[in-house]
């Protein structure tokens, strides 16, 4: 192999540019950048969203104002787009340097890739940066005690209610106390039936509930998992417990009792057609969703009658899926130090982050923005900051992160495991059936059949 020489009028050039770059002047550097700095871009990938692309574009122009040897490149795709464009942009070396991996995919998948940057060394030096976070979010992504990511919200799981049609049957609000165990799911039962109304019309129909919830984590509120606890670290399904655990029936048929003997919630079709009209909760013919924390968000910004959060009703054993996005570095990037700026900046209660929870309504992270926006969410729902605490504080304490961001490739699961409830819902299978035939196609997928 031929070795290729390096010109002298090129050793000369080079020696040259370095003696004049060192020349410590406070002007800006041959490359545009301020104090002999190299000017470096980095690609901040997001979702689309209108209620977030003001906020987007204000965050690179003021992080570019404060960094000015720093261009952030603004890459906006939908959701669903993400994972099927990543593992494009790997192989074409044109991934993002940051982005979250809960957005398609979910952690687990990404991390299974080997595309996240350890942070664990940034953080040690500079632990200012995640000073104020909750510790229990923080840990959300720390692998065999390495940190893979910082979390920049955090969504708990609540049952949300329209306080007008309660008001109008007289019915006392439910409780924001996730100890109080007299909040069972009878005495949720005998509330939503006096909530329910069938004139005959199905235009006039308004029921007492609705689940907006994906099954797997809904066996949980009985005590219940599809999964065994090692599948969530390893971030892969051994052998399925969806038989071998006794509550995932019990969880299973009071929801199916739910549509057919109490005849409180919709069926899957009914359920269907009414979500033609947009979210069934904020249609005003739905007295109670249980729902993840972005239903804050939804319904600031798009309902016209007073609603109100409250606990998830108690059950031995019950657990809550808990939803904490955070921001990633790419392993690979080539200006990782510039990356992690950036991320500094987005995690900054002073700055980015105080903007974000002000702007989208999102469940903050910091304990201090975190008081602000019980006070912001307290107008909202005419609640008092402390109720919003306890019911916030309970989802935390009963809750877990949700198993499509722990569990790799979990997308194709969740879709077998709803189709095959669906069934269910519609009134052509029983329930047991239902989980013999989720047992058989989760190990069908895990053998690769």
């Amino acid at each position: 192999m031929r070795q290729k020489i390096v010109p002298a009028w090129l050793v000369l050039f080079l020696l040259l540019a370095a003696l004049t770059g060192c020349g410590g002047g406070s002007g800006t550097g041959a490359e545009g950048g301020q104090g002999g700095q190299e000017q470096v871009e980095i690609t901040w990938l997001v979702v689309s969203n209108p209620y977030k692309q003001a906020w987007y574009e204000n965050t690179v122009k003021t992080f570019e104002a404060e960094h000015p040897h720093i261009k952030v490149k603004l890459m906006t795709l939908t959701q669903t787009d993400v994972p099927q464009k990543l593992p494009t942009m790997v192989a074409s070396n044109t991934m993002p340097d940051v982005w979250s991996a809960n957005w398609g995919g979910g952690f687990a998948t990404w991390k299974g890739m080997y595309l996240l940057m350890d942070l664990t060394p940034y953080i040690e030096k500079d632990p200012q940066a995640v000073e104020g976070i909750d510790p229990r979010l923080l840990d959300v992504y720390k692998i065999e005690g390495k940190i893979y990511g910082v979390p920049m919200l955090h969504y708990g799981f609540f049952l949300f209610y329209n306080k007008d049609l309660f008001d109008k049957e007289g019915i006392p609000y439910p409780t924001t106390d996730w100890d109080d165990q007299s909040w069972t799911w009878d005495r949720f039962v005998e509330v939503a039936k006096q909530l329910t109304k069938d004139t005959g019309k199905s235009s006039d129909k308004q029921f007492g509930f609705y689940y907006d919830l994906q099954n797997h984590t809904r066996v949980w509120q009985w005590g219940g998992d599809f999964f065994k606890e090692e599948d969530y670290v390893k971030g892969e399904v051994s052998e399925p417990a969806v038989l071998t655990n006794p509550r995932n029936l019990e969880a299973l048929q009071f929801n199916a009792d739910m549509i057919f003997e109490h005849k409180i919630s919709p069926s899957q079709g009914e359920l269907d057609a009414v979500s033609q009209l947009g979210d069934p909760f904020m249609t005003g013919k739905v007295a109670m969703v249980l729902k993840g924390g972005w239903g804050f968000q939804n319904f600031t910004q798009g309902v016209k009658f007073r609603w109100g959060v409250a606990a998830v009703p108690y059950a031995e054993g019950r657990q809550v899926p808990n939803y904490v996005d955070p921001w990633n570095i790419y392993k690979n990037s080539k200006h990782p130090d510039e990356a992690w700026e950036f991320v500094k900046f987005l995690i900054d209660s002073n700055g980015a982050a105080k903007e974000f929870a002000e702007n989208s309504g999102a469940t903050p992270v910091h304990s201090e923005l975190l008081d602000r926006w019980y006070e912001q969410m307290a107008k909202v729902t005419e609640m008092t900051p402390e109720q919003l605490k306890q019911v916030n504080e309970g989802s935390l304490k009963y809750g877990r992160e949700d198993a499509g961001h722990l569990i790799r490739e979990f997308s194709p699961v969740s879709n077998m495991i709803k189709q095959t409830m669906d069934g269910v819902y519609n009134g052509n299978k029983t329930v047991q059936q239902a989980l013999e035939e989720i047992d058989k196609n989760l190990r069908n997928l895990k053998s690769g059949k």
